[in-house]
C-alpha cells in the first residue's frame, strides 16, 4: 500500500524551532544557570521549562507517523509492512544515534587519558552496561538512575519503542468513534497528570550529585531516564489522535489562521513563563500542531523560507550533536584551565554573566548549525539511502 505523498511542509520548521529551543535550554544548563543564566528566573521561568520541547516532538511524531504510515496498518499489521516500516524508522534514527554515541564514548575515553577530571553530572552513568543499553535503545527503560553518554538520546530510545507499538495501535484507534478518540486524547492528559503526581516523586538521583534535586512541587512532567517511556507514549498517542482530527478538518476554520497560531504559541510560552504546571503548557501543543498542519496563506508564506526549511531538515542532527559538542567544549576548557588540585568539591558548574552567556549561546548555536549541516549531509541522508534504498 502506498504511503502518504502529501508533505506537510509547515511542520518541518516547527520541528526545527523546537530543536533550537532545546539547544538553548541545554546551553543554559551547561553555563550553570539551570534556567537562570540566559533569562533570570526572578523575571521568567520560561527557559527553565524548555525541556517541554521534547513533548512537542513526541506529539509531532505520533501525528507524522499516522500521516505517513497510517494507511499501511489501517486494516492489519502484516509482516512485510511491519518490516518496511521498521527499516524506514531504523534508517531515520539509528545511524546518527550510533555515530554520536561512539563519538561520545571515544571522546570521554580520550579525555580521561588526558587527565581531564570527569564531570559527575555528565559521566556518572557512563559504563559498559550503559553502552549496551544505549546501543539497544533501552537507556530510558528504568535501567539507570541518571543520564548516560549522549543525554538527549533518552528521547530517541523511548520514541523508537513507540514506533514499534504504533502499527498495532492504528487499526483500533481508527475504528473508534469521535467520542472514543476524544476520550483517548483525554486519557493522554490523564497520563500527564499521573506523571506529575505519581511518577515524578519516584524518580531517583545518584547520591554523587546531591545538588541536583527532584521537586514534585514544580508539577513537572520532566521524567526521562526513568519513566520516560510513559511520557513519550502520552505525547505520541495524543499526536495520533490529533491526526484523526486533522483528517476530518476539525476546527480548521479556527486553527488555520496565522494569528491563532501565534496566540497558541504565546499561550504555551506564557504558561512556562509563569511556571504553571507543565500540563497547561503542553495542552497548547496539539493545537499548535494542527494550526501548522492546516496552514494559511500567511503561515505557509512565513514557513516556506529556505532558512526555516533547512532548520527543520537539520533538526534531528541539531538535537543529537549539540550535547557532544557541549561536552567537547567543556572538556577542552577544563583541560586548558585545570582546577586547583587542593580544592576538590562536588557542586554545580560555575556561572557567568547574562551578557557573556548569550554571546556564548549564539556562537554555540552557529557552531551547532554548521556541524548539523555536515552530519545531515554526510551521515543522515547517505545512511538512510543505504539502509532504506526504497525510500529516498
Amino acid at each position: 500500500m502506498a504511503l502518504s505523498n502529501k508533505y506537510l511542509s509547515n511542520l518541518t520548521p516547527l520541528r526545527g524551532v523546537a530543536a533550537l529551543l532545546t539547544i538553548i535550554y541545554h546551553v543554559d544548563l551547561m553555563l550553570g544557570g539551570g534556567g537562570n543564566m540566559l533569562l533570570k528566573t526572578k523575571d521568567s521561568l520560561l527557559f527553565s521549562r524548555l525541556y517541554l520541547m521534547v513533548d512537542f516532538f513526541f506529539i509531532l511524531s505520533g501525528f507524522i507517523m499516522c500521516h505517513v504510515y497510517g494507511e499501511l496498518f489501517a486494516t492489519s499489521v502484516k509482516g512485510p509492512s511491519f518490516k518496511k516500516f521498521t527499516i524506514a524508522r531504523f534508517a531515520r534514527v539509528y545511524p546518527l544515534h550510533f555515530v554520536t554515541l561512539v563519538y561520545t564514548i571515544v571522546f570521554f575515553y580520550i579525555s580521561g587519558k588526558l587527565g581531564i577530571p570527569p564531570s559527575p553530572v555528565l559521566q556518572i552513568s557512563n559504563n559498559g552496561f550503559s553502552i549496551f543499553t544505549n546501543l539497544l535503545l533501552l537507556q530510558s527503560m528504568n535501567l539507570h538512575n541518571w543520564f548516560s553518554w549522549v543525554h538527549a538520546s533518552w528521547s530517541i530510545s523511548v520514541e523508537w519503542w513507540a514506533y514499534m507499538v504504533f502499527p498495532f495501535l492504528v487499526k483500533p484507534f481508527m475504528r473508534l468513534s469521535a467520542a472514543g478518540k476524544a476520550l483517548v486524547a483525554l486519557l493522554c492528559f490523564a497520563g500527564y497528570l499521573c506523571i506529575t503526581f505519581w511518577l515524578v516523586p519516584l524518580v531517583t538521583i545518584p547520591a554523587e550529585i546531591p545538588f541536583v534535586k527532584v521537586n514534585p512541587a514544580a508539577l513537572s512532567i520532566n521524567v526521562s531516564y526513568q519513566f520516560g517511556f510513559v511520557r513519550c507514549l502520552c505525547g505520541f498517542v495524543l499526536g495520533m489522535m490529533m491526526y484523526q482530527g486533522y483528517k476530518i478538518d476539525w476546527s480548521k476554520k479556527i486553527l488555520g489562521n496565522g494569528y491563532v497560531l501565534v496566540a497558541l504559541a504565546a499561550g504555551s510560552f506564557f504558561c512556562m513563563h509563569l511556571g504553571l504546571a507543565d500540563i497547561f503548557a503542553v495542552s497548547f501543543f496539539p493545537f499548535i500542531l494542527l494550526a501548522g498542519a492546516y496552514g494559511s496563506v500567511g503561515i505557509n508564506r512565513f514557513f516556506a523560507g529556505r532558512a526555516f526549511q533547512k532548520l527543520g531538515d537539520w533538526s534531528f542532527s541539531m538535537y543529537l550533536v549539540h550535547q557532544p559538542l557541549l561536552f567537547t567544549i567543556g572538556s577542552v576548557i577544563t583541560y586548558l584551565n585545570p582546577a586547583d588540585p587542593n580544592k576538590v568539591t562536588a557542586g554545580p558548574p560555575p556561572q557567568m554573566g547574562m551578557g557573556p552567556g548569550w554571546l556564548v549561546c549564539i556562537g554555540f548555536i552557529a557552531l551547532t548549525l554548521m556541524v548539523s549541516y555536515c552530519t545531515y549531509s554526510l551521515i543522515e541522508v547517505p545512511a538512510r539511502r543505504w539502509i532504506n534504498p526504497a525510500k529516498k
